[in-house]
């Protein structure tokens, strides 16, 4: 192991308990590019490194809110790659000035519009033949937490669940819940997860302004990264359930993890932690896991923004 990539990966998973529920919360902004998706950048990488696809010089391009765009920068500054990033106007400042800093050349698209962003990557993948990393519709995504990130949380759980056979309910875990953004994540990671805890429950967390997996329709919110309009990787026959959580609410609740734990994390953290216990509460549950997203630092200017 040598290079930064090596070490993405085997993040930590502690406990946050409150009023008699633990949520467990799987640390992944201590991935070095500070998110869940230096996973599925190295894997996708990775895998078109092994199968001849790019080469050193060649240039990637991808639609982002921000975390997978610094993934590819970060991996393209210490592969030999350039990078073209698309995100919608929108995206908190530190992100942008996180992505040129990596070397990427950022364009923008009109605030909100995602489905406009990955129209323009491909248009411009097409054209020019560029590396398209397509991470809403990549299977790599989902393999990605399938390989890593699932096995991952089964060695790290509460030991109990280690000796379970399959079909045991009597286990000290009773949910995955988290925000989808592409979907990988929750994917992948439930797919491991539920073929040794086969009734484990999958929950998915997204926006109350773009409840779009609760039926409504996409709207305008402030939880970066989860919530983009469309259900992309999600099946929905695999979600048992939804929250929804305000984007205030998820911002309050990234505010009080800092100030209560220590942890400096992200809006969709503070909306992940939130929607855990709500759920725990709601359904009579003890314990969950969750994911931390990402770091606080790319968030501080719209931390106070009115929403």
């Amino acid at each position: 192991m040598n290079r930064l990539s090596d070490y993405v990966g085997n993040t930590p998973l502690i406990p946050i308990r409150m009023g008699g529920y633990t949520v467990w919360c799987k640390c992944e902004f201590m991935n070095p590019g500070g998110s869940v998706k230096d996973r599925m950048a190295t894997y996708i990488l990775n895998d078109a490194e092994a199968n001849g696809l790019i080469k050193k010089g060649d240039t990637l391009i991808e639609a982002t809110s921000g975390n997978t765009g610094i993934a590819f920068a970060m991996l393209a500054a210490e592969r030999g790659y350039k990078v073209k990033i698309v995100m919608p106007s929108n995206m908190s400042l530190e992100r942008k000035q996180m992505l040129e800093f990596y070397g990427a050349e950022l364009m923008q698209v009109e605030a909100g519009d995602f489905d406009g962003a990955i129209e323009f990557r491909d248009v411009l993948a097409d054209k020019l033949g560029y590396f398209n990393c397509n991470q809403f519709h990549n299977p790599l995504n989902i393999e990605a937490h399938y390989k890593t990130t699932g096995p991952e949380l089964l060695s790290q759980m509460p030991k109990p669940i280690q000796y379970l056979r399959v079909n045991q309910s009597n286990h000290a875990i009773d949910a995955l819940i988290c925000g989808t953004g592409t979907g990988g994540t929750i994917m992948g990671t439930s797919k491991y997860l539920k073929e040794h805890i086969p009734d484990l429950k999958i929950v998915a967390v997204e926006p109350a302004e773009s409840a779009v997996m609760s039926g409504g329709e996409p709207g305008a919110h402030g939880i970066q990264g989860i919530g983009d309009g469309s259900k992309f990787l999600v099946d929905m026959s695999e979600i048992d359930d939804v929250v929804t959580i305000p984007t205030k609410c998820a911002k309050a609740v990234a505010r009080h993890l800092a100030l209560r734990y220590g942890l400096f994390v992200g809006i969709s953290a503070g909306a992940n932690v939130m929607a855990s216990f709500q759920w725990l509460r709601d359904n009579n549950k003890k314990s969950a896991i969750t994911i931390l997203c990402d770091r606080g630092e790319r968030y501080l200017s719209c931390l106070g923004e009115e929403e």
